[in-house]
């Protein structure tokens, strides 16, 4: 575990550069070329389907019970 703790110190100074200024311009200007993307409505739709899906399977398996509990009186 020491190694770990030895390499951090030993690159402790590479924690503090920073980059030339050119660098944050041309990152500046990618941010504003590329808007964010849209989230997608596909995953949020299929776990309401998933939700909906579960809450059926759950109504019919209760109404079987039910059924079969009150045949068998």
């Amino acid at each position: 575990m020491s190694d770990i703790f030895d390499f951090f110190r030993q690159n402790e100074q590479k924690l503090h550069e920073k980059p030339p200024e050119q660098v944050w311009q041309k990152l500046e200007q990618k941010l504003d070329r590329n808007p964010r993307r849209k989230p997608r409505r596909g995953i949020r739709f299929l776990q309401l389907w998933v939700v909906a899906l579960i809450l059926l399977i759950l109504i019919l398996a209760s109404v079987a019970v039910w059924h079969y509990t009150q045949v068998k009186k």
